[in-house]
């Protein structure tokens, strides 16, 4: 069950939120002045959601690495290494601007 507190509940309730949380009996988003902030989930989430956005970032370096290929492009494995970091920096900042117009 997802549930909202205000980020002063939670310093008074944490060991409860925790135990909920572990127990996967709630999830919490966690409010700061009225607005989201954090969310605290399950570590089984927490891995479930690492996995898919490792699984997306990957699909989307793939993606880039055939259209060089395609273009003929060559590369050195120090461009490669920036192209990765680029590649991930991009997907996290889309995902996080995503979330926040939502």
């Amino acid at each position: 069950m997802l549930k909202t507190i205000s980020s002063s509940e939670l310093r008074a309730q944490i060991k409860r939120v925790l135990n909920e949380v572990g127990y996967g009996q709630s999830e919490y988003v966690v409010e700061k002045f009225g607005e989201p902030i954090a969310a605290i989930i399950s570590v089984e989430d927490f891995q479930l959601l690492q996995a898919t956005k490792q699984q997306q970032a990957t699909t989307s370096l793939q993606a880039v690495l055939a259209m060089l290929r395609e273009r003929g492009e060559t590369f050195d494995p120090a461009e490669l290494t920036d192209l990765i970091e680029e590649a991930r920096t991009d997907f996290y900042r889309e995902q996080n601007s995503q979330a926040n117009d939502d």
